[in-house]
């Protein structure tokens, strides 16, 4: 739209010039000492408006009692559009207009400028407000966010407002989140909430999930935790659909609910195992002759395939019966604990990875791994510390990767050595149930003790993990109560 912009300043009462609603700085500030320079300098610089503007609620509200009244299509077409010829709508100067009014000021020099369209007069006044450096980051995304919904591009808006396309796309997606949510995080100061954090959040493709984990977290460790979790999950969600596609197209059918109760017990044998941490196999190796015959479940991070194991002609004694149940539980409750050390595995690489910032309590952290290790017993053998970076046995691995992994841990910091070092002992901890199926108070307490550390980092416990590390699974078995004489 062609612009007809006029040089001449004219003054123009207060009671006519209405601020702009979309004007993207939400929070003017301080303005007492403005209004004081105001008072004792008078306006050093004009403001810019546009003739006419958006009615005010109670203008609008008193357009609907005229029109009850007086249907008249004036009314009609006032009460619609929201906006009348009358008057003047700020566009540079919302801090200069409120601190003058605060001042007593009733005229103020403006310069009017005629044919500006809604794009154009939201991407003014971003681009005044940056150069100023006076928006929030929120209040930036939040622009962005208005300039897109009027159809400018990525790419205008970056030429427009200044910043990179990378830039305004972070911003882009920060005015997803929910709004609501993101300001009270925001004005938490124990929350602490960054730029880093946000751009963390944005790795999460479902927004509906962002806003969960935004609203979730405790802190800014705990819902990097949070976020670098469910994109993990998000990939095995893939990873799953993946292979589950190609089990059907193989004739393979999903096994019944009762197969992943079973999965312990002598009715099902296991044939494969799928790890959805790694990238989906590119064919599958079944064996041909009992396709008919197999079934597939998901696992935790795992698909397994299984088919029913052949029945037994003599029957099990209720003993029998009664120790595979126990060991069915025992097998239950240790892969629990082993999906728990993947991901205590994972948070530990993105401590030490800088992925989640380390934390301000250093000589504190320290202090609490070192009572931890000497609780655990940790062992400082060079093979069992590298183990952490090649995930196999030392004798497993070339000579190649032996040095590479002790090289990278003697290049650690003594925070992340000790990291990494009480990471690998929590591995042989124990179970955390005796032979009988008890709750094993001393070995539950060694794991939470290391675990505490990782809290400080933002660690968080499934329901499951947690109950069985305090001792109220329901797997467990009580133990007996001597009686009283």
């Amino acid at each position: 739209m062609d612009k007809e912009n006029s040089d001449a300043i004219v003054n123009i009462s207060t009671r006519e010039i209405y601020q702009h609603p979309d004007n993207p700085r939400k929070d003017l500030g301080e303005l007492s000492e403005l209004a004081d320079s105001i008072k004792k300098n008078g306006i050093m610089q004009n403001l810019t408006v546009i003739p006419g503007h958006w009615l005010t609620d109670e203008e609008w509200l008193t357009a609907c009692e005229r029109y009850k009244k007086d249907p008249s299509e004036d009314l009609r077409l006032l009460m619609n559009e929201r906006w009348t010829p009358e008057g003047y709508t700020l566009i540079i100067g919302h801090r200069r207009f409120a601190a003058s009014k605060m001042a007593g000021i009733t005229t103020l020099p403006c310069r009017i400028i005629d044919g500006m369209d809604k794009k154009d007069q939201v991407s003014t006044m971003l681009a005044e407000n940056m150069q100023r450096a006076d928006l929030t980051i929120l209040e930036q995304a939040n622009g962005f966010q208005m300039m897109l919904d009027l159809g400018e591009t990525e790419e205008q808006i970056a030429e427009k407002s200044g910043f990179s396309r990378k830039t305004v796309r972070h911003r882009l997606n920060i005015a997803k989140l929910d709004q609501k949510i993101l300001k009270e995080k925001e004005a938490d100061d124990s929350f602490q909430l960054s730029l880093k954090d946000l751009y963390e959040l944005e790795k999460v493709e479902d927004i509906a999930v962002r806003n969960k984990i935004l609203g979730a977290a405790r802190d800014s460790k705990d819902l990097i935790w949070r976020a670098q979790n469910a994109v993990n999950e998000a990939v095995q969600d893939k990873n799953a659909a993946t292979i589950i596609q190609m089990l059907k197209d193989a004739g393979v059918k999903e096994a019944p609910k009762k197969a992943k109760e079973e999965i312990y017990t002598s009715k099902w044998e296991s044939v494969r195992e799928y790890s959805l941490s790694d990238d989906p196999p590119k064919r599958l190796t079944l064996p041909k002759k009992e396709r008919d015959k197999l079934s597939y479940f998901r696992y935790y991070s795992s698909i397994r395939v299984v088919k029913k194991a052949s029945k037994k002609k003599e029957a099990e004694t209720p003993q029998e019966k009664a120790r595979k149940e126990t060991d069915r539980k025992k097998k239950q409750i240790k892969d629990i604990m082993k999906e728990m050390d993947k991901r205590k595995h994972e948070m530990v690489s993105n401590i030490i990875s800088g992925k989640i910032p380390q934390v301000k309590e250093v000589q504190e952290v320290r202090d609490e791994m070192w009572g931890a290790m000497i609780d655990l017993g940790t062992s400082l053998y060079m093979p069992s510390l590298s183990r952490f970076f090649t995930q196999k046995e030392s004798y497993n691995c070339t000579t190649e990767e032996r040095e590479e992994a002790i090289s990278r841990f003697r290049a650690l910091s003594l925070a992340f050595q000790m990291l990494v070092a009480m990471s690998g002992e929590l591995e042989h901890a124990g179970d955390p149930f005796t032979y009988s199926l008890n709750y094993h108070a001393e070995n539950c307490g060694k794991i939470k003790k290391a675990y505490a550390v990782l809290e400080r980092y933002g660690w968080t416990y499934t329901e499951e993990e947690k109950q069985i590390l305090d001792g109220t699974h329901e797997f467990y078995v009580p133990e007996e109560k001597e009686e009283k004489e």
